[in-house]
């Protein structure tokens, strides 16, 4: 004889009652935005890490620079915040080694041009680098490039040329000399030029027009003063007469690279104005020279510079208050 087994009545109903209470009161805790979520209720645990995918890149394949693997607005955040001790601009003149390391050959120097650009072939018509710091230039070349898919660019400066300063005064190393920097301490102008023990004062003008600012030596913070392109620097001491302060000027305007007021020194000559101003642009012929008369008139020479800088003309004498114009 088969038993079968009836289920408790009692047992029934209690538990269906039960399992009915327990779904109202997980309905009521969904529908109530102040509660959580009861299903998925658990401990606080911290978010997990975000796994990145490795980049597998075989051999001989394109590997990107550092600068390049940087994103472009983050680049340029960079160098905006970017002291200017610690940054440099290029300028005409300087000399630039750039390499494409991913073909062959494809290294070579590449000066400056005057209108800013350098003759590189790959990237088509001469790109503009004036301005730009190297990793800027990268960015431009890489961009202009076309015969390679992704082209692989490193940029150093070979000569800095563009950023000079002019240094006077009781120091060894005294005269024009360049800057690797948008702007370097004076502590380091000092030590570059061998100043003198018995220099107690910097004296330093920021343009042709500018007034002249003058430091104390034995003072810890005129080390920290900062020197910047086109500046002029002298050293001196107390009792000795400044330079800047019995300048005489001449003033030059045309073809030259730096127009405007110049110091005059006693025996200066025209093609060396000319030189003081950063030299002629191209290869200008005609010099025409303007001086004030004791009447007040102004007379003037004219000049075939050509001729005097191939040694076939006499290279004349000018005057402080001369006005010099320098055309083709």
């Amino acid at each position: 004889m088969v038993r079968v087994r009836v289920p408790n009545l009692y047992k029934v109903v209690v538990t269906s009652l039960l399992l009915s209470v327990s779904c109202i009161a997980v309905f009521a805790q969904r529908n109530n935005p102040y509660s959580a979520n009861p299903v998925s209720r658990v401990e606080p645990q911290e978010q997990p890490v975000a796994q990145v995918q490795p980049v597998i890149i075989k051999i001989g394949e394109w590997r990107p620079t550092t600068s390049q693997q940087t994103p472009k607005t983050a680049r340029n955040i960079v160098a905006a915040s970017t002291p200017l001790t610690e940054t440099y601009k290029i300028g005409v003149g300087d000399v630039l080694f750039i390499n494409l390391k991913n073909a062959p050959k494809a290294a070579g120097y590449y000066t400056v041009r005057r209108d800013g650009t350098i003759d590189f072939p790959l990237s088509g018509e001469g790109p503009s680098v004036v301005e730009k710091t190297v990793e800027q230039i990268e960015e431009v070349l890489a961009a202009a490039i076309t015969l390679y898919s992704n082209p692989l660019i490193e940029v150093k400066v070979r000569e800095y040329v563009s950023h000079k300063i002019t240094v006077s005064g009781m120091a060894e190393r005294v005269g024009e000399t360049s800057l690797r920097r948008e702007a370097v301490p004076l502590f380091a102008i000092r030590a570059d030029a061998l100043v003198s023990s018995g220099a107690t004062k910097v004296n330093i003008r920021r343009g042709v027009l500018a007034q002249v600012e003058t430091y104390d030596l034995s003072d810890e913070k005129t080390g920290d003063v900062p020197v910047y392109p086109g500046n002029s620097v002298e050293f001196t001491a107390d009792g000795h007469r400044s330079l800047f302060a019995s300048s005489r000027f001449f003033y030059i305007a045309g073809e030259v690279n730096t127009t405007g007021q110049k110091q005059f020194t006693d025996g200066m000559t025209l093609f060396q104005a000319v030189t003081a101003a950063g030299g002629a642009k191209g290869d200008p012929k005609k010099a025409t020279l303007r001086r004030k008369s004791d009447r007040g008139t102004l007379n003037v020479a004219e000049f075939n510079l050509r001729a005097i800088r191939d040694g076939k003309a006499t290279d004349p004498e000018i005057a402080a208050g001369d006005m010099i114009q320098i055309s083709n």
